[in-house]
């Protein structure tokens, strides 16, 4: 964390996460206050912050943003300027309401002999803590049922259960007071052609609304092809809004 003050007061803050091992690190936050920008603020702190990553033998630096928002085109000008990489299409995001209870295929379907489908916090403690060690599936970070960057919607983040344990999980976060966040929808490779990816998002979508959450907002990554095409043909349809994750990347010599 790196802050910047005038006159006593905190006027600015960049938060990154570092990561050693991959010698890498995520720019979290960069934030300046209203009246104090335009000023080489957002400059001199990340300049700081880059002389702390090489200390720590850092390599590089991912800055991710979203399209569509009035800062956009203020946030990468200065992107540019600053020498970041081209801009990288990341994630689609997919912003829907209570009109997508009309989907066709907003339906119970069963579920194949031998699993079941159980709220994600009622899942035995041991099981989560097995997949969380690494000891059933290896799944890609951006995946995790494990982040804690918001609360969890336990109305409808479920777990796929067979006997052997846990096979999927539908994970959403409450980011507003009507509005949840579906971050993470995994299957696991013996059971991703049995069409349980739209067995599960269909009962979470039914689940928030019946907890009468009216919005929410999905997030799919470019690196799930076969998700982004099933997103496509399933969301977009009801989608009142469709915006982009981008990310620029920054080496540090």
């Amino acid at each position: 964390m790196v802050g910047a003050e005038a006159e006593g007061t905190p006027v600015g803050l960049a938060v990154l996460e570092l990561d050693p091992d991959e010698r890498h690190a995520i720019v979290h936050c960069l934030f300046i206050a209203e009246g104090c920008r335009r000023q080489g603020l957002a400059s001199d702190l990340m300049k700081t912050a880059r002389l702390h990553c090489s200390k720590r033998n850092i390599a590089s630096i991912k800055f991710a943003y979203y399209s569509g928002k009035a800062i956009t085109p203020a946030i990468e000008a200065w992107l540019h300027k600053e020498g970041w990489s081209a801009p990288q299409l990341e994630a689609v995001i997919f912003h829907i309401d209570s009109s997508i209870a009309g989907a066709g295929w907003l339906r119970d379907r069963a579920l194949p002999h031998g699993l079941s489908l159980l709220p994600w916090n009622h899942i035995d403690q041991n099981d989560r803590g097995l997949l969380a060690a690494g000891g059933t599936h290896a799944y890609p970070a951006f995946l995790s049922p494990f982040k804690t960057f918001a609360q969890l919607e336990q109305s409808n983040s479920l777990g796929l259960l067979s006997a052997t344990g846990i096979e999927g999980w539908s994970i959403a976060y409450r980011i507003a007071p009507d509005t949840v966040l579906y971050d993470a929808l995994f299957i696991s490779p013996q059971y991703q052609q049995a069409g349980l990816a739209l067995v599960m998002l269909s009962k979470s979508i039914q689940l928030q609304l019946e907890a009468g959450i009216p919005l929410g907002v999905f997030t799919v990554n470019m690196s799930t092809p076969v998700m982004m095409k099933l997103a496509r043909q399933w969301l977009a349809p009801y989608a009142w809004k469709m915006s982009e994750k981008r990310s620029c990347y920054q080496q540090i010599t």
